[in-house]
């Protein structure tokens, strides 16, 4: 294996045409019929609420990064010097307005005490240059991460096997322990999993989000779009996203964790009524004249083939590979709870591919994403009577 590079899967093609097909059975199953309620996303179903934001990129120092990668790291002087940080998103300092949505990671909407992960998906907006043949919009970089360091699936080949299952669970009530059997005969995978769901966040608005998936830092010059999931392709740097949450107020310290607690858990399983605690939290942090929540805006590369690309149950060692800040994302006092705000947030479209063409998503569950997400949109969009229109501000 080498450094930079993403590899084909085994019978790639037919799993990505086979879960192509399984994915429009599965929204069909779940909204096609006329009593069907509106068409949501098949993942990441539930949405706590679509927030304004900024991100601002930094006059970062690139001679500084890379003498720290240096010290850090086994990069020799010519990978280093192959380099590039300061093009696409980060070619130069800005600020842009973004949309965020947040959301829980599982295939239908639940209650917020029940074990899940979380999302930030972050539609930054205003942002030229080359894109991406598959972007849905022509000025906006989608940056989609989670409160999980990882992905719990190796493989696009295993995640058909799991998401067959889940179609099956959806498609007959009499198959609904299908995806438990699924994990049952995937230790490593479960093992995975509940480890991601143990995690409770009291807020969304201080929690710690990661990418998971890699993404490239630049194109070599003979670059074929044609050629990833086929063959071997090695980019100039591959490196993932962060967002650290930190204080408002200097020195900008970060924040650390901290869980809902047992009881609140305990006292909304009690309640027997519907529990939205992330939206209700969103809406009344932002409700305040005075409310402010940042995050350090952060990359970090592969600096080993170790450190693996297309298996994204690996995580990137941060005491091998630090986190770099770039930039800052900063949150404001908005209302955030209108119907019309609602709606947009469900509507809202985002894909690991919409973007620049230097930040080209790469992976094989990347490489799977930017064959689904589209499909996905694209049928709720038309089950929902939307003509999908780029967000501005």
């Amino acid at each position: 294996m080498k450094l930079f590079t993403e590899y084909p899967e085994k019978d790639e093609t037919k799993y990505c045409a086979l879960m192509s097909k399984l994915v429009k059975k599965n929204m069909e199953v779940l909204y096609g019929g006329e009593d069907k309620e509106p068409a949501k996303r098949d993942t990441h179903s539930k949405t706590h609420a679509a927030v304004q934001g900024t991100l601002e990129i930094f006059d970062f120092d690139e001679a500084a990064i890379k003498q720290e990668l240096s010290k850090r790291t086994s990069l020799t002087e010519a990978q280093l010097r192959a380099i590039s940080l300061k093009q696409g998103l980060f070619a130069k300092p800005k600020q842009y307005p973004v949309w965020l949505r947040f959301a829980s990671g599982a295939f239908s909407v639940k209650n917020d005490y029940e074990g899940d992960t979380r999302s930030m998906a972050v539609k930054v907006i205003g942002v030229e240059g080359e894109r991406l043949s598959q972007s849905h919009e022509f000025q906006t970089q989608d940056i989609i991460v989670h409160n999980t360091e990882l992905f719990f699936i190796k493989t696009i080949k295993d995640f058909h096997g799991f998401f067959t299952a889940i179609y099956r669970a959806n498609l007959s009530s009499l198959l609904k322990l299908s995806p438990v059997l699924w994990l049952l005969l995937h230790p490593y995978e479960t093992k995975l999993l509940k480890t991601s769901f143990k995690r409770f966040p009291k807020s969304l608005l201080t929690e710690r989000y990661w990418s998971a998936s890699a993404y490239s830092l630049g194109l070599k010059p003979d670059f074929d779009p044609s050629q990833p999931g086929r063959v071997p392709v090695e980019y100039p740097a591959v490196i993932k996203y962060g967002f650290n949450p930190v204080s408002s107020q200097p020195p900008h310290q970060q924040i650390p964790f901290e869980r809902r607690s047992e009881s609140d858990l305990e006292r909304a399983k009690a309640s027997g009524s519907k529990d939205n605690h992330y939206r209700e939290d969103i809406i009344q942090s932002l409700a305040k004249p005075g409310a402010e929540y940042w995050w350090d805006f952060q990359i970090q590369f592969q600096t080993s083939p170790e450190m693996s690309i297309d298996d994204t149950t690996i995580v990137w060692n941060e005491e091998e590979s630090p986190f770099f800040t770039v930039g800052r994302l900063t949150v404001k006092h908005q209302k955030v709870d209108s119907p019309l705000e609602n709606d947009f947030g469900e509507n809202l479209s985002f894909a690991p591919g919409n973007g620049l063409a230097v930040h080209r998503p790469i992976g094989a569950i990347n490489r799977l994403r930017s064959i689904v997400y589209p499909i996905v949109a694209d049928y709720r969009h038309k089950r929902r009577g939307v003509k999908y229109q780029e967000p501005t501000v």
